[in-house]
């Protein structure tokens, strides 16, 4: 029972522990998280501007010549290390027109602004949207938007950059706050109280007063002895 007691509180101790840890990871998380948001605006507002000069030049609907042109003139990869995003997953174009008759959906409003509420920008995985969607108009020579520019960027491996970047200090948390658990133990453990049961030291004492007492009457009986003689002689 006391070793499964100690246990317990191990065991309660490591849970506590890593609640605490994986609080600061989340915290963490949340701020790479919103990084990738702001970074991913910047870099699909970018997108949107080469979309606007490429289609103003060239009147074709041909969003895999301007995804090629893209990738070979500035480099998607590049762009993505640039603004410190993931690689994004798919990099899509949608035209006004189609936006309109409702021919696609591209996740936007009347003003071809993103929905936040529209279930295209969702996907919930994990307990939370595993994906972040921006989503920036593109202009040509007119004030009314041409279409849209849609980049979709996977928050999933945010999760390992937040444990790579972050390992080192989390182990060292761990091992530190063990330690402390392990010395608030040691000060709060009680010492074991002194002994105050003295009735032993009674039993002795009375047991050594009655020999006392018995060599005592020997002795004077031995000498009333002894007086005795002399006075018979």
């Amino acid at each position: 029972m006391y070793y499964l007691r100690r246990f317990l509180i191990i065991l309660i101790i490591q849970i506590v522990i890593f609640a605490f840890i994986s609080t600061i990871f989340i915290f963490n998380f949340n701020l790479e998280r919103e990084s990738l948001k702001k970074q991913s605006k910047q870099f699909t507002e970018l997108i949107a501007k080469q979309a606007g000069i490429y289609f103003t030049v060239n009147d074709k609907k041909n969003t895999k010549a301007f995804i090629s042109y893209l990738d070979s003139n500035i480099g998607i990869d590049e762009l993505s290390s640039a603004f410190a995003i993931t690689k994004p997953n798919i990099i899509s174009i949608f035209f006004s027109d189609d936006i309109v008759s409702g021919k696609i959906n591209a996740g936007v409003n009347e003003n071809f602004q993103k929905d936040d509420s529209a279930e295209i920008n969702k996907d919930e995985k994990y307990f939370f949207n595993n994906k972040y969607v921006a989503i920036r108009p593109f202009y040509g020579d007119y004030e009314k938007p041409m279409g849209v520019v849609r980049v979709e960027v996977d928050n999933i491996p945010l999760i390992l950059r937040t444990l790579s970047t972050n390992a080192v200090f989390y182990l060292l948390l761990f091992l530190i706050l063990n330690n402390q658990a392990f010395l608030f133990y040691l000060w709060t453990k009680k010492k074991k109280p002194p002994i105050t049961d003295t009735s032993y030291i009674k039993e002795s004492s009375i047991g050594s007063i009655k020999i006392m007492q018995k060599i005592i009457n020997q002795i004077i009986e031995d000498h009333n002895n002894i007086s005795d003689e002399k006075n018979k002689n």
